[in-house]
């Protein structure tokens, strides 16, 4: 093959198994060269010029063409494993810069060797061959991660109390309302002549201011803007947040402080009434069944709804006949109907935000939910976002629970342990 010298750019371009053929080919080219140098010297073998020279012919022979053949016999072993995949193109390429380094270095040598006496050496650097690994030969992350859409979000308690509860759109920030204190007199039949019945009725006025609910999001510009779904999910998520708390509030709040007067605490305290102490082995089905009897008593004939814990409506749900030691029978009072529960027409709503061993029972038309209109969001500088590249995402709901107060008894309140107690036959 005849040996034509490449530039440094040709040489970059040229494919693997390319670069090795030039270089066979020039080591080749160099190896005649130097064969036809100690051919010269050879031929003047017997003259004084030749004794002079005896040495550098020696060296010829032993050093640079013994050097130039080690090479060709690496490049042929380069080959071979190229061919048979043994070896891959990383290290072809670290060993063919490594032949390009040696030549550069060592041109001088060469050119000085074709001209007179002169030794010199030189080794090719080649790294081990082994097995490729993630571990071994892969700096950082290949494949790219496939990603899922969205975020996966903790799961949250779901909303029960504030939609079953009637709504009042508020202008200002307090509502009133009139409610009947007394009655007094009676009505009664009257003889002829005589003085009719009188009666009359007291009444107060009465009211509630609206109390604020509020949460926010203090969030960096580059959160906001690289992640694509970021900004809206941050503004469902606030909504959601914020929506829990006022659910849980309708329900449970204390009425202290900023915390709304939810229904659990307006509610009127179970009372066993003629049943105390009369039910033979009470359960919780019998609370229930003794608290909705409270509320008929006070002339509440609405419908009806129960609130309790996903724990103790799976409490109601294994309670057995106790006939005997091996009925294993259940008592059939829960009626299920499209995985809802009811117990005497009475829909049964689980919430973890009730505490367990805890029940409302109540007519949900007889309570209002005032609010000054919905859960508001408004994204906006605070204090140092500006200068912090932040943002502050709000959510605000202002509102207030409202039972008139002759309608509390339309609902009714009990800790099942305290409630099986008082009706439990002595």
């Amino acid at each position: 093959m005849e040996f034509i010298k490449k530039s440094s750019d040709e040489l970059k371009g040229m494919e693997a198994v390319e670069l090795q053929a030039y270089y066979t080919a020039k080591f080749n080219h160099e190896k005649s060269e130097l064969e036809a140098r100690v051919k010269s010297l050879e031929d003047e073998k017997g003259t004084a010029k030749y004794e002079a020279l005896s040495e550098e012919v020696k060296a010829l022979k032993e050093s640079k063409i013994e050097s130039l053949e080690n090479a060709l016999k690496m490049q042929g072993i380069v080959i071979e494993k190229i061919k048979s995949g043994e070896l891959s193109g990383s290290k072809v390429n670290a060993i063919e810069g490594s032949v390009e380094k040696a030549l550069e270095d060592n041109a001088e040598n060469f050119k000085n060797s074709k001209n007179g006496r002169h030794d010199f050496s030189f080794a090719i650097d080649t790294k081990a061959v082994g097995d490729m690994t993630f571990t071994s030969n892969v700096t950082g992350t290949i494949p790219q991660a496939q990603r899922l859409d969205g975020v996966n979000n903790v799961a949250e308690r779901e909303a029960k109390v504030y939609s079953l509860v009637p709504k009042l759109s508020v202008a200002g920030n307090t509502v009133e309302w009139v409610y009947e204190t007394a009655q007094e007199g009676a009505a009664a039949g009257t003889a002829e002549a005589a003085t009719k019945n009188q009666i009359d009725n007291n009444f107060v006025v009465t009211s509630v201011s609206l109390l604020k609910q509020t949460a926010y999001f203090k969030v960096s510009t580059e959160l906001l803007d690289d992640p694509t779904f970021m900004a809206g999910w941050l503004r469902n998520k606030l909504i959601v947040r914020l929506f829990l708390r006022v659910d849980s509030q309708v329900l449970i709040g204390d009425g202290t402080g900023t915390n709304l007067n939810g229904i659990y605490t307006q509610a009127t305290a179970f009372a066993a009434g003629t049943f105390a102490l009369a039910v033979d082995n009470a359960n919780d089905v019998d609370s229930l069944v003794v608290a909705m009897n409270q509320i008929r008593l006070a002339n509440h004939n609405g419908s009806l709804s129960i609130v309790m814990h996903p724990s103790d409506l799976t409490a109601l749900k294994m309670v057995k006949v106790l006939s005997s030691a091996t009925d294993q029978r259940y008592v059939t009072r829960l009626m299920e109907v499209a995985s809802s529960q009811s117990l005497d027409g009475a829909p049964i709503i689980t919430t973890t935000a009730m505490a367990q061993g805890t029940f409302l029972v109540g007519d949900m038309s007889k309570a209002i939910v005032a609010e000054k209109g919905a859960i508001m969001v408004e994204v906006g500088l605070d204090g140092n976002d500006f200068t912090k590249n932040m943002r502050t995402i709000l959510g605000e709901w202002r509102g207030e629970v409202i039972i008139e107060n002759n309608d509390t008894t339309a609902f009714v309140k009990g800790t099942f342990a305290t409630t099986n107690a008082a009706l439990e036959t002595a």
